[in-house]
């Protein structure tokens, strides 16, 4: 893992503070977590699949990191991008399932139609 040094305001660390307390975790995993759905957003709004790169790069990490601690926290962001790539998965399945339930209706709608004019 690479070290950075990022500066924040009080308000802002504070707010950073409490949120990642509120998740059961510290504030830089909270903050690196973030980065991850950020990158991975912006990403796959230009049309890119970020997540099996990323979890790439996370499962190398994890087999070359000694470090416990750093080891843990590699495993939780992969953890993390599961829970995106899941997240990801559900919604496309959601989008299917709605276009699939739009088709019915408007068949339905079309055989009522058809049925009207035979009818007349």
């Amino acid at each position: 893992m690479k070290v950075t040094t990022v500066r924040f305001g009080t308000d802002l660390w504070r707010l950073l503070e409490t949120e990642a307390a509120h998740s059961g975790v510290s504030t830089s995993q909270y903050i690196r977590e973030a980065a991850l759905a950020r990158a991975a957003a912006a990403a796959a709004a230009r049309g890119y699949g970020p997540y099996e790169l990323l979890a790439g790069s996370l499962r190398e990490v994890t087999r070359e990191e000694n470090d416990p601690t750093k080891r843990a926290e590699a495993n939780r962001l992969l953890a993390a991008l599961a829970r995106l790539t899941a997240a990801d998965a559900n919604a496309d399945a959601e989008a299917v399932h709605a276009q699939s339930e739009q088709a019915v209706n408007h068949a339905a709608r079309a055989v009522a139609r058809a049925d009207s004019l035979v009818r007349r």
